[in-house]
């Protein structure tokens, strides 16, 4: 947009909503590198889709922003008018605590969220990277999770009800309070991944957990990731009910049994066993230290260093897998590390380069396209879920797609013909 129709919307949108519910953008407000004019903050659900009433008659682009944790997923938006943030949206929490359900508002953060539950002794257990200061609307909406999901699910596993604001500025509602709800489509599961493309959501209904009273973390150590990967599956086919089990690199894997206190104890001295059938280092942690573990962990999942590539397969080629990368990084002269769902097949390699590396940039999508092709010919699929902006102009962030893209488009096209929300950053959108 020129000077002067930016300073005309602007001044539009001051006089429609009021000077409080929207300034104008700075460069902290860009998503990768396109800059909006606007940022919007609708102070509830009514103005949000009066907001979005108003970009769809206009033609505007929107990119919608919880607490930004995720603005460098997937592609640059084709266009960018204004980011729609839901920071106010942020109240109330409705919790039934007999039912083990909550009703949890699109702009409240889980860390909130959950210190709030955590006084009937429940929680949302989702511990997504940078979860923090994550929202339930940002995590829903691209299906977030860390690593509790090996026993917990995702975001789109605990979702069972869904408010949203469409496209035209109309409220609807999929789901209920109860856990089993079979009336209407699962609109629920459908926003959940969709990245603000098909609707923005304004509230969701998810199921909770108690809170465990007690926490154990089995640490086993290995020289190479092949042992520690079997030791994975072996740990997940057996009796045990770990919360995560994440293999991280340099040889390390985190098995962590939430439980009562006995059970855990329990737990974690029958995973030792199996370690040491297997001639694998391991101990048990507990307390603040199993706290520092898990914290630190966490804090190298949610680094912006290097490439950051999610790599899914299956459970049983998480070791093959592995040792492609490594030849592959070593091939680039690239240095990386990895942490991930081991037993699921979920991966995350971040790739950075090393400093004799004068062709940084190009080693690394280079590395990246050769990854994706050793995981599609495994049936499954690689997403650049960050890196840098000349990284991203090298290398597809999605990859192919599949069958599935004409009919994710025509879902796309029914729900926002006019490409209103974030046009170009999916690949169907």
């Amino acid at each position: 947009m020129t000077p002067s129709a930016l300073d005309t919307l602007a001044q539009a949108a001051s006089e429609r909503f009021g000077v409080e519910a929207c300034r104008t953008a700075t460069p902290i407000d860009a998503v990768l590198t396109a800059s909006p004019a606007l940022v919007l903050e609708p102070a509830d659900a009514s103005m949000l889709g009066d907001m979005l009433r108003w970009a769809s008659e206009a033609r505007l682009s929107l990119v919608v922003r919880g607490a930004g944790t995720k603005l460098s997923w997937g592609k640059p938006p084709a266009r960018l008018d204004a980011v729609l943030s839901t920071a106010k949206l942020s109240a109330p929490v409705d919790h039934t605590a007999g039912d083990l359900t909550a009703a949890l508002p699109a702009g409240a953060p889980l860390a909130e969220v959950n210190a709030l539950l955590a006084g009937e002794r429940q929680w949302l257990p989702l511990d997504p990277r940078c979860g923090d200061r994550a929202t339930i609307g940002g995590i829903l909406a691209t299906n977030d999770s860390g690593p509790r999901r090996h026993r917990h699910g995702t975001p789109r596993d605990l979702v069972i009800g869904v408010e949203m604001s469409l496209v035209d500025g109309r409220s609807a509602k999929s789901g209920g309070r109860v856990v089993k709800n079979v009336a209407g489509y699962d609109l629920s599961r459908l926003l959940s991944g969709s990245f603000g493309t098909l609707a923005i959501i304004t509230r969701a209904i998810f199921k909770l957990a108690p809170l465990p009273p007690a926490s154990r973390t089995v640490v086993a150590s290995a020289e190479h990731g092949r042992p520690l990967a079997d030791l994975a599956l072996e740990i997940a086919s057996s009796p045990l009910t770990p919360t995560a089990i994440e293999l991280q690199s340099p040889g390390r894997l985190l098995v962590r049994f939430e439980t009562t206190d006995a059970a855990a104890e329990q737990q974690a001295s029958a995973a030792l066993t199996l370690c040491q059938s297997r001639r694998i280092d391991a101990a048990v942690v507990s307390g603040d230290s199993e706290k520092a573990l898990w914290s630190a962990y966490q804090d190298d999942l949610s680094a912006s260093d290097g490439a950051l590539v999610r790599i899914a397969v299956l459970p049983a080629q998480v070791a093959d897998t592995l040792e492609h990368v490594d030849r592959v990084i070593t091939s680039h002269s690239l240095e990386w590390r990895v942490a991930g769902r081991a037993a699921v097949g979920v991966m995350y390699a971040r790739i950075t380069a090393s400093p004799s590396n004068q062709q940084a940039t190009e080693s690394i999508a280079a590395a990246i396209d050769h990854i994706r092709r050793n995981a599609w010919a495994r049936g499954g699929s690689a997403v650049v879920v960050s890196a840098e902006p000349a990284v991203v102009s090298g290398v597809d962030p999605w990859g192919d797609v599949g069958d599935a893209l004409p009919l994710m488009q025509a879902v796309k096209a029914r729900f926002d013909p006019n490409h209103v929300l974030a046009p170009g950053r999916t690949p169907w959108s």
